[in-house]
């Protein structure tokens, strides 16, 4: 670029001395002028390039934060799987942490202030409750910081904290488990003459994708029951919250029972004695884990009981998530099927979105999309790329 500009200025030289040689006239100038201007626009076109490649090598420097919900399950690990290959692709760095329990708030939230404190090019955050990140979404806003959500996002946040979302429509998953379980189902539950009973574990209350799951599935099996004539009633143990966002009222005399458990906190012990506690009950007839840790609880609990399967007689379970344990009750027959998100993809698509938030792009909600999976077509190309050990 430089051997250029001082070819062009030797030029000049050139031309003013050959001018000076002949004594210089209107003409002359004329030419003199049209050569400065070509000097000008070749030093015009120098700083260009050196600005557009300055440009590149910042977009280069981009750093993301992604604080997800936590590290310990296999649908994480797959999630940051998809951010590394991206972020690789991309040539951006990325640190990606999550607390040590989903149910450990107060670390996620120590964990989204050290990623602001960081001064990153954008935030990922997948919220493990948003009243208590409030404070630190405004401070992102003030400070200029795009976040993205992922997984379930961050509902309720403060109007432009959060520029798009990467998840799954949770409530739509929660129907597509609902709708295969209720096949398996219909025919039992047509020919009841007293009550049935379907069980929901869940991990919390408190995550909007765990819940709209539970509440998608709540709210469509529901409706399949009542289009067969059932009185369909919430069981008066259920959790409150899956109550109130299902809409469907408390009734333990229904036709049609469904009862929702919640630990008090997410461990595997709690959650498999919840899952112990459904199955224990004779008129239960299926039984649904809205994500990982809930399925394998169900799995956990069924060791002792062995009430789960697909025979006459057995009850009807389905898991949401995939893993290594949820894969084997699947081929198995233990479990019907579940229903599978796309985490690597996910993660790729985050990143994505990350760097072009940070770079100031326009960015939109980007549905990730999910399956229902069984031990007939888990091995479809299409489904298997998005099963996760």
């Amino acid at each position: 670029m430089k051997k250029k500009l001082l070819a062009a200025l030797l030029s000049v030289a050139m031309v003013a001395t050959l001018l000076a040689g002949c004594g210089g006239g209107g003409s002359d100038t004329t030419d003199t002028t049209e050569t400065t201007d070509t000097t000008e626009e070749t030093t015009d076109a120098a700083e260009t390039e050196e600005t557009a490649d300055a440009g590149t090598a910042a977009a280069g420097d981009l750093h993301l934060e992604i604080v997800s919900k936590g590290l310990q399950h296999a649908y994480w690990q797959a999630v940051l799987n998809g951010v590394n290959s991206k972020a690789e692709e991309l040539g951006v760095s990325v640190n990606f942490v999550g607390p040590d329990s989903e149910s450990n708030i107060q670390q996620q939230v120590q964990q989204l202030e050290s990623a602001l404190n960081a001064d990153p090019s954008a935030i990922g955050l997948a919220a493990l409750d948003t009243e208590s990140v409030m404070d630190l979404l405004n401070r992102a806003v003030e400070a200029g910081i795009p976040i993205v959500g992922f997984d379930s996002g961050v509902p309720g946040a403060p109007e432009g904290a959060i520029v798009a979302n990467c998840s799954t429509d949770n409530l739509a998953a929660g129907g597509l488990a609902a709708e295969n379980v209720y096949a398996a189902i219909q025919a039992t539950v047509q020919a009841a003459t007293s009550p049935v009973r379907v069980g929901v574990v869940a991990q919390d209350a408190t995550s909007e994708s765990v819940v709209n799951r539970g509440v998608g599935f709540i709210t469509k099996i529901a409706e399949l029951a009542e289009a067969d004539g059932k009185t369909v009633g919430m069981a008066s143990v259920s959790n409150e919250r899956y109550v109130t966002d299902s809409g469907v009222e408390v009734n333990d005399d229904a036709d049609f029972i469904i009862e929702v458990r919640v630990p008090a906190s997410v461990t595997s012990e709690l959650s498999a004695a919840d899952a112990s506690a459904i199955l224990e009950q004779d008129d239960t007839i299926a039984i649904y884990g809205s994500n990982e840790h809930s399925a394998n609880a169900i799995i956990t609990a069924n060791e002792n009981l062995n009430k789960c399967g697909t025979g006459e007689g057995q009850v009807i379970a389905a898991g949401f998530d995939s893993g290594a344990g949820i894969m084997d009750a699947v081929r198995s027959g233990l479990f019907l099927g579940a229903v599978t998100q796309a985490p690597v993809a996910m993660g790729e698509k985050l990143v994505e979105t990350l760097v072009a938030a940070a770079n100031g792009e326009e960015v939109s909600d980007i549905d990730t999309g999910c399956q229902w999976y069984t031990a007939e077509n888990m091995d479809d190309p299409e489904i298997a790329q998005n099963l996760y050990e």
